[in-house]
């Protein structure tokens, strides 16, 4: 994203590029005074059971962090959706140094540094008082936001903040026709507040079919602003379901149920008798941990965002520890690749060592890069903590049933065993076995205390190392998997002195593009799968995309994330390649 180019006078932040503040000095009391007061915001948020916030210059994120104040401070069970559109994000750093003197009149300032985005282009979610209230975060220009949103976001808008730097120094947030799209997805009583109260500002509302008024200031040194409303017929939201059914009990479908249930929709899993995060999600000690690119593809769009998405959505979990890991070069990550997504991250989400500084922290003499938000995933307990919610039904059958879906939207989230609905589709995947081990250390002289990455990877746990994964496409002998395993600890910590505790084997599903499947396959059915060993990634963002389609609202990532994971991505790429089945990839449902 450009870059905001801000400066600091003392403790206040300001534009550059803008030659304008961010806020008064007197912080929330003006979010109040502006924002909330004149569109008697609260008290219409307690009468709706979602209510929709759509601000434009969503700046240091002060106007939400008010609200989410309140918020913590009244019971109202409204479903909050706050839709804060920035073509300039600021820095994590710029943002917690802008709060230092109101801290303690907000309160939510840490909690939304720690879910704070990459500053890369894109729909980015977050959750806060338990789903309650829902943070939508879009980094682009905002007639891109406003048409994407307005596409794909049939839920209506109750208030819009238009908080932009001024009319007269940021004119393309303030243009007429802006405004007249505003009011074709305002619902009826949707209010407008503003801190301009500039002439065209009040014109173009109102051409736009606002009603609008100057709100006075409270005393001298308070500047005028601006209320509008919309009185006539306004937007019908569309008509979304209350009720959904979701097959499947490990990662996949219990991350997809914990979404849904956030959103305020009531949840049915079925899970086999074996029980909820068994068979491959009932590994022990699984990675967080990303395989990024630099490059300016959707592709690599998509695994940031996963990324860091499923970081802040898993990151309250006990099962979830972010211990940090370091990357080392390997064979598909080379260190002109890790430089170039370091300097793509930022700080926040990664630093590049030099070898020295490797070899002081590893023992390792490489370049190498830190990701201080990487976690180690315990995959049983984490699909039992997701499914603890009042909204979430857990049904145990004896077998998977596939049943029609035509009034239920139903989600199947089953591995290798997929619906009579994905007959016909083209799906090229195949079932891959593989292993991770579990060894415990006799000697060393330097405790592992954080995952490695190095074509695999090592990680503690439980003062245990955990080794893998492999990808077995061919047989392989006996023991061949943990030997393999174990010398990846060797490579790494050459005074080491293992003792096999434990392997787990498991199979999981792989496409031919190595990406995993999630969309619509029929009327009301849907699918989230072949995630690979990717899962605790791609995963919470498959979910994501697929509730919020479901839901008729905007959903995270970049516009063409849907079509790159959609099941029926096979069928355009097969039409274009006449041997579409190298390396034993299959067509049709996979099958364990």
């Amino acid at each position: 994203m450009p870059d905001p180019d801000v400066v600091w006078e003392g403790d206040r932040i300001r534009s550059r590029r803008f030659h304008d503040i961010y806020f008064s000095e007197d912080g929330p009391r003006e979010t109040h005074r502006v924002f909330f007061e004149p569109a008697r915001l609260i008290e219409r948020i307690r009468t709706q059971p979602t209510f929709t916030i759509v601000e434009f210059g969503f700046g240091t994120g002060l106007n939400f962090l008010t609200l989410a104040r309140v918020l913590s401070e009244q019971t109202i069970p409204t479903r909050l959706r706050y839709i804060g559109v920035d073509k300039y994000p600021l820095r994590s750093a710029d943002v917690a140094r802008a709060f230092n003197r109101f801290k303690s009149e907000i309160g939510l300032v840490d909690e939304l540094l720690a879910q704070l985005p990459p500053r890369v282009p894109g729909w980015h979610r977050r959750y806060f008082h338990d789903g309650r209230l829902e943070l939508t975060l879009c980094y682009d220009d905002i007639d891109n936001a406003l048409s994407e949103f307005i596409a794909s976001d049939q839920s209506g808008v109750d208030a819009w903040f238009l908080d932009g730097f001024a009319p007269d120094r940021n004119p393309e947030m303030w243009h007429p026709d802006l405004f007249k799209t505003m009011h074709t997805v305002t619902k009826t009583g949707g209010s407008v507040t503003t801190f301009s109260a500039a002439g065209r500002v009040r014109s173009g509302l109102q051409e736009a079919g606002f009603n609008v008024q100057r709100v006075e200031g409270q005393n001298a040194q308070k500047r005028h602003t601006t209320m509008a409303t919309f009185n006539g017929n306004g937007y019908s939201p569309a008509r979304s379901p209350t009720y959904v059914r979701v097959v499947g009990g490990g990662l996949a479908g219990s991350t997809i149920a914990q979404t849904f249930a956030r959103k305020g929709v009531h949840v049915e899993l079925c899970e086999r008798a074996g029980g909820v995060g068994s068979a491959t999600s009932a590994i022990p000690a699984a990675i967080q941990h990303p395989r990024l690119s630099a490059a300016d593809t959707i592709l690599a769009l998509f695994r940031i965002h996963a990324y860091a998405h499923a970081q802040a959505f898993l990151t309250d979990f006990q099962a979830v520890s972010a211990i940090g890991a370091f990357h080392l070069p390997d064979d598909g990550m080379s260190s002109e690749r890790l430089t170039r997504v370091a300097q793509l991250l930022g700080d926040d989400w990664m630093t590049l060592l030099d070898a020295q500084a490797t070899a002081d922290r590893i023992n390792q003499e490489t370049l190498g890069a830190w990701f201080p938000r990487s976690a180690i995933v315990h995959g049983a307990q984490l699909c039992q903590e997701l499914l603890q919610h009042d909204l979430i039904q857990v049904s145990t059958n004896r077998e998977y049933e596939f049943p029609a879906c035509e009034d239920i939207p139903t989600i199947y989230a089953t591995g290798g065993e997929m619906p009579d609905q994905l007959v016909g589709l083209p799906i090229e995947a195949i079932v891959i076995p593989g292993q991770v081990d579990a060894f415990s250390i006799r000697n060393s002289s330097r405790p592992l205390r954080h995952i490695i990455a190095r074509n695999g990877y090592v990680a503690p746990q439980d003062k245990l190392l955990f080794a893998g994964s492999t990808y077995e496409y061919k047989p392989w002998s006996d023991g061949e998997a943990t030997r393999v395993n174990r010398a990846r600890i060797e490579s790494l910590l050459a005074d080491v002195s293992l003792q096999h505790e434990r392997s787990f084997r498991a199979s999981r599903v792989v496409t031919s593009d190595r990406l995993p499947i999630a969309g619509k396959i029929a009327n009301q059915c849907w699918v989230s799968g072949a995630h690979g060993s990717g899962g605790t990634i791609s995963a919470p963002f498959a979910a994501e995309l697929i509730a919020s389609t479901i839901l008729n609202e905007v959903p995270a990532g970049s516009s063409g994330i849907p079509r790159l994971l959609a099941p029926d991505r096979f069928r355009h790429r097969q039409a274009r390649r006449p041997n579409p089945l190298a390396r034993g990839f299959r067509t049709g449902p996979s099958s364990a």
